[in-house]
């Protein structure tokens, strides 16, 4: 090689060495003497506590965390994914094979160890939320600690003393926060009986205790934001004499670890140490990391159909357009060549569209730095040309007129835009509507001539689209549909005479049509939509009329053409105009039945739409367009999809396949069957594969998240936070970023500063070991004896339900708590590490068990374990039915209870099935403690505000019981309770609750959810970045819960020492509330009175 090559190459390899080594972006860090131990690359390292080098630890695919080190320093605890799950594992501090401690399946995290070389960790056990626990390294035997709630803790060096948290937000990101589940640092003797104290006052986030000593006795470090941005700050032991440690501003710190009086902490992307103990100020560690940085490396997606966004079809009937990954690529079908469009690695495009003659793409993508529309060879040759500019929002979607002239596309801020392809850049695009209630228009058809546009949008009710025209020449926009109806799918014909159009105007009850019987809830009209035909010019008859002997010659042989199989017309005539005088009194209802219809197409003989049935599920159908009184037919089920070809001889399908599958892309031809063979008509893209850069992707996500938020966020003024220098704040350690996992904690950082709630951050696509077999449970709790393990506890469920039963209480099994699982599958269990080690992989699947029976009989049993988040619900629903069961006997069957876990069509069947079931008792509890959302507030609320106001007194010689009118009423009192940890619905349910003077609140109060969104923000790496869209007010004007949360009318909290051994405050105070007020106002017994004589009795002299 020649010498100047060499050069250059050592050269580039030493740029390449000196940027490798630079620094990445720390998180997690241990310490214990000298060595500093941190999570980068998702893995774990170690290095000098003076900085330098980092020596990788760990490089399973997986993400490996929370590392904490043995007080002796020969010891590592961490929790990893290398199973599948994440759970705790330990190895060497200095590297090793990692022994596996816990089998939970998810919900771990590492704080520390205690004196003994236990492992204290928290995880998830018979109660909501998380608890504290300590593991045995040795022998893997675990006790919990003596709290019922905590979302960290540590042992004082003596072991008498726990320090925890309580709450704390867990998944939200918001600064300053301030709501009920505001982190409260605490105090247990472990000593002693006591109930455990408050170590400070609430009113700051204060979490993450690190006891340590000194001359003076125990100290607590801990991190709060008392001075608006977290730091290290200590206490003594009582809870006195506050300290400030670090000083920093504007950069949270976000982990921290104590070894002494020395801690570590995280802060932006870097590590710092600060001595307690000293007055020197907080010490930044250079560092640097080695090794091969494989996640930047280019990376290949092999399944870009899970990131699908969009497809389009051609107007040619050939090639189907694919958006995925943030990519666009155009297919036919069999072996037709794909074409993967040019772009730059750190851009996205989330929708594209065909031009007119099938030979462009035009895209919405953010090349610019803010989504703009751009053009693109649709073979994939040339580089992408943009084609709008100026963009202050994200556009939205976009349609191509049939003509080429013009583009129609919408934007987050509701507003419609036309850009003329023929005129210069800087005048081609401009405003035809603006601003609207409620979502963002539906773009829905262009007329065939390109001078009419039609799209829905909500005018005057939220709830209610209508349809409006938009006239090209003159620039008018007309109003088609009213708002008393929802209008919200439209077709032109390609005669431009007819426009049909899909409303909800149906209103025949689905199933009951009278409010009698067990749970009715009410009337649903569920088949509400019909079709309709709105003639564009008057005089016209509608092709779907039935002949008559006034129709004209003209009109017979019109019918006779579009009947037929048709050739098409040799010229294209120039389409009528529309005349708008008396439009909407030439609306014409089409003879079909009624439906839930979308997605209006038509090729002048046939009109396609699409039909959801009850469960959702769309099936295309198709009806002749003729006077025949022919019914629709269906061509597909499970469509998610269609489009049809400008020539109207081809439809492109997108059919759903299954839970986890790659929907089915299809192009077939216009009829009203599929062909029997459809191998020939599959767009072949199974086998795309796209490369990526992650880096560049990484930017691209960054800005994506950040943009997301400025034009989704409830409030334009951004909480008065300057939006733009939060980006310039943060946007620089993207640089440093190494994997997925540190760009979600930084994005994270990026949206806590708004303080707003529902700010969740996820990773996307991370990168993951090789499939491992899952987790399965029996619904229980076991513990280790000399010969298999014990079953301590068998999952309770609603025992007139049996398929809701834990596998062990299985009808006919027979099994109860002592006794002992001896075998499974023909193994012994004694000397296995846990018993669910061997049911690793049979979830679904029979297993054999050999259990010996506390009376000393074995006998063998057959039962089917579930998967590991049914194992979670069975030992949540545990917890519900002890609630339940409390107060029944505490009620003595006179108070009702319904457990509400979130707000969702579950819960909705969770509260028909319990509030009816109750609605003769004289009191009822519906407890929204843990309730994590969703939207049915209204639902419940409804119900509550019924009234009985008359009764049914039937005939009856024995006096039968009247029931009342309004039927299905609760007339008893009702109470709600509430904690921390209520949530986003369950937060709004439980204000409405208030407001409406429907009974006191009892609990605690909430956690501050209060402005709700759609929850449609995905990254394209299907990241989550959700943003807060939706704030509530009342009707003065005021927002209400949103960081703050809903005050109880009555304050009970449930004390953690008490809680942790069975105790319910919060039930206690909510079953004692209800009788003191059954007693001072019992519900009334209505008896009927004297019968009506209506008729006197006659005399005898008359």
């Amino acid at each position: 090689m020649p010498r100047f090559r060499l050069a250059a190459l050592a050269a580039a390899l030493c740029a390449t060495s000196a940027w490798a080594g630079s620094s990445g972006f720390y998180r997690q860090p241990a310490l214990r003497g000298d060595q500093v131990y941190l999570v980068a690359e998702g893995d774990l390292w170690r290095v000098g506590a003076q900085g330098g080098e980092a020596r990788r630890l760990t490089t399973h695919p997986g993400l490996e965390s929370q590392p904490v080190v043995s007080p002796d320093g020969q010891w590592l605890a961490f929790t990893a994914q290398y199973d599948g799950g994440t759970e705790l594992y330990l190895m060497p501090a200095g590297g090793g094979v990692p022994k596996r401690l816990t089998w939970e399946g998810s919900g771990m995290k590492a704080w520390g160890f205690t004196a003994a070389g236990e492992v204290v960790y928290t995880g998830l056990d018979g109660r909501p939320g998380t608890q504290l626990f300590a593991i045995d390294a040795g022998t893997g035997q675990r006790r919990q600690l003596p709290v019922g709630q905590a979302s960290d803790g540590a042992l004082s060096a003596d072991g008498r003393t726990l320090y925890f948290t309580r709450s704390g937000l867990r998944s939200d990101n918001a600064r300053q926060y301030r709501g009920g589940a505001i982190a409260r640092l605490w105090a247990l003797d472990l000593a002693g009986n006591a109930e455990a104290r408050p170590l400070l006052a609430e009113g700051n986030n204060d979490r993450r205790p690190m006891p340590y000593a000194t001359a003076a006795g125990e100290r607590v470090a801990f991190l709060s934001d008392r001075d608006g941005t977290v730091n290290v700050w200590s206490v003594n032991a009582q809870g006195g004499d506050l300290r400030q440690h670090t000083t920093h501003r504007g950069w949270d710190i976000r982990h921290a670890s104590i070894d002494g009086s020395r801690v570590v902490y995280a802060l932006g992307a870097d590590l710092w140490l600060v001595d307690l103990a000293q007055a020197a100020a907080p010490r930044k560690l250079d560092i640097a990391l080695g090794g091969d940085f494989d996640q930047q490396r280019e990376r290949w997606v092999k399944k870009p159909q899970d990131f699908l966004t969009d497809t389009a079809f051609a107007p040619n009937g050939e090639r189907a357009l694919l958006a995925a990954r943030g990519h666009l690529a155009t297919q036919g079908v069999q072996q037709l060549r794909r074409a993967e469009l040019p772009q730059p690695a750190d851009g996205r495009c989330r929708k594209a569209e065909f031009s007119a003659d099938s030979k462009s793409v035009f895209g919405i993508c953010d090349f610019s730095g803010e989504t703009e529309i751009w053009r693109f060879a649709a073979n994939g040759t040339g580089q992408p040309e943009r084609i709008t500019s100026g963009a202050t929002t994200q556009r939205r979607n976009l349609m191509p007129s049939p003509d080429g002239r013009w583009i129609a596309h919408t934007d987050k801020e509701g507003r419609i835009w036309l850009t003329d392809l023929k005129a210069p850049a800087a005048t081609a695009t401009r405003e035809i509507a603006h601003g609207s209630v409620g979502d963002p228009p539906q773009l829905l058809a262009w007329s065939p001539d390109g001078q009419a546009l039609v799209w829905a949008r909500p005018l005057r009710q939220v709830d209610r689209s209508q349809l409006q025209l938009y006239s090209v020449a003159d620039g008018r926009t007309h109003t088609l549909t009213s708002d008393r109806y929802d209008s919200d799918a439209a077709a032109f014909s390609p005669d431009g005479h007819w426009l049909y159009l899909a409303s909800k105007r149906n209103f025949a009850t689905t199933g009951g049509s009278a409010p009698w019987g067990d749970r009715n809830t009410g009337p649903f009209f569920g088949l509400r939509s019909k079709l309709y035909a709105l003639a564009l010019q008057p005089g016209l008859r509608s092709p779907f009329a039935a002949r008559d002997e006034l129709e004209t010659p003209a009109e017979k042989k019109a019918d006779d053409k579009a009947g037929a199989d048709g050739k098409k017309a040799p010229e294209k005539k120039p389409n009528p105009a529309i005349a708008f005088d008396g439009l909407a009194e030439r609306l014409f209802e089409l003879p079909l039945p009624a439906g839930d219809f979308h997605a209006l197409r038509t090729d002048g003989k046939r009109l396609w739409f699409l039909d959801r049935d009850l469960d959702g599920k769309s099936q295309l159908k198709s009806v002749a367009i003729d006077n025949q009184g022919s019914p629709a037919e269906t061509l597909a089920g499970d469509v998610r999809e269609y489009e049809l070809s400008a020539d109207g001889r081809k439809l492109m399908l997108v059919r759903n396949q299954g839970s986890g599958a790659a929907p089915e892309v299809l192009i077939v031809d216009a009829a009203p069957k599929l062909p029997a063979e459809l191998a020939k008509a599959q767009v072949r893209w199974s086998d795309w594969q796209i490369a990526t850069q992650p880096r560049a992707e990484w930017k691209q996500m960054f800005a994506d998240a950040w943009r997301m938020h400025r034009d989704h966020f409830y409030d334009v003024k951004m909480h008065g936070v300057d939006w733009l220098a939060v980006r310039a704040k943060y946007e620089p350690l993207v640089e440093r970023v190494t994997d997925r996992y540190e760009l979600a904690e930084l994005m994270a950082e990026m949206v806590s500063e708004l303080g707003a709630l529902h700010s969740q951050v996820g990773p996307g696509d991370t990168r993951n070991g090789p499939d491992e077999p899952g987790l399965a449970g029996l619904g229980g709790r076991f513990s280790r004896v000399a010969d298999g393990w014990r079953i301590d506890a068998i999952y309770g469920a609603d025992p007139e339900l049996p398929s809701e039963a834990a596998p062990l209480a299985a009808p006919g099994l027979g099994l109860k708590v002592g006794d002992v699982i001896t075998t499974l599958n023909g193994r012994p269990t004694a000397g296995a590490p846990h018993l669910l080690e061997l049911l690793r992989g049979q979830a679904g699947r029979q297993v054999l068990l050999e259990v010996r029976l506390a009376g000393g009989k074995t006998v063998q049993r057959i039962v089917t374990p579930v998967a590991q988040p049914r194992e979670n619900q069975l030992r949540y629903n545990d917890w519900r039915v002890g609630r339940a069961r409390a107060v029944e006997q505490a009620g003595q069957g006179r108070i009702g209870y319904v457990h509400l876990r979130a707000m969702g069509p579950a819960d909705i069947a969770d509260f028909v099935r319990e509030f009816y079931a109750a609605s003769d008792r004289d009191g009822l509890i519906i407890d929204v403690r843990y309730n994590n959302g969703g939207n049915i507030d209204s639902w419940i609320l409804e119900k509550l505000l019924r009234r009985a106001w008359a009764f049914w007194q039937p005939r009856s010689p024995a006096g039968a019981p009247v029931y009342a009118n309004m039927q299905n009423v609760f007339r008893g009192h009702t109470v709600v309770l509430m904690n921390e940890d209520t949530y986003s619905d369950g937060e709004t349910f439980s204000e409405g609750f208030k407001r409406l003077k429907i009974g006191p609140v009892i609990g605690r109060r909430s956690s501050g959810a209060g402005v709700w969104l759609s929850d449609g923000n995905r990254l394209l790496d299907n990241g989550i970045m959700r943003a807060a869209e939706d704030g509530q007010i009342d009707a003065d004007g005021r927002f209400l819960i949103e960081g703050i949360g809903v005050s109880p009318d009555i304050e009970v909290d449930n004390p953690p020492r008490a809680s942790f051994m069975g105790q319910d405050a919060q039930l206690d105070a909510a079953i004692a509330e209800l009788k003191r007020r059954i007693a001072a106002q019992p519900v009334p017994q209505v008896r009927p009175g004297p019968y009506p004589r209506p008729v006197q009795p006659r005399t005898k002299a008359e």
